[in-house]
């Protein structure tokens, strides 16, 4: 891994600092989409992706999975390993989330 290469934690870590940064603890479930791009197998993506109970959209090479999810750390840490190994499992490139802000 080339130094310069932000590893998946890091990038999670970003993320829920900058929704703290708004007042967001991340332990409200809300709307999180995950992308998915490359030549890998997108169909098998969304197959397993759909019976684990993620809503599927995308085109030929990019895939998102769209699910209601909280996301401090400990919630969401087994929801981004198993987005990365689903990733190399279907040849694909895992490229991080996003979700709206919640604070209440």
């Amino acid at each position: 891994m080339h130094e310069d290469v932000i590893s998946h934690d890091e990038r999670d870590a970003m993320v829920r600092a900058a929704l703290a940064e708004h007042g967001d603890s991340g332990i409200t479930p809300r709307h999180t989409l995950f992308y998915f791009h490359g030549d890998g197998d997108h169909d098998d993506l969304n197959e397993v992706a759909r019976r684990a109970g993620f809503v599927t959209s995308g085109s030929d090479d990019m895939t998102v999975l769209e699910t209601t999810t909280a996301v401090d750390e400990t919630s969401f840490a087994p929801i981004s390993a198993m987005m990365q190994s689903w990733a190399a499992a279907f040849q694909l490139d895992y490229d991080g989330w996003e979700c709206a802000v919640v604070t209440n």
